[in-house]
């Protein structure tokens, strides 16, 4: 039992931590754009 509830808080800790990594490389992506947009126009 103690083995599941390792596993159990291995991928919630790794699921939030790709979810945390998309949504920074998300901004990211937005404010380069915008930085990239400010440059050229």
């Amino acid at each position: 039992m103690k083995k599941v509830a390792e596993l159990v808080m291995f991928t919630l800790f790794f699921s939030s931590l790709a979810g945390l990594g998309l949504t920074a490389g998300f901004f990211c992506f937005i404010g380069f754009s915008h930085w990239l947009k400010g440059m050229i126009g």
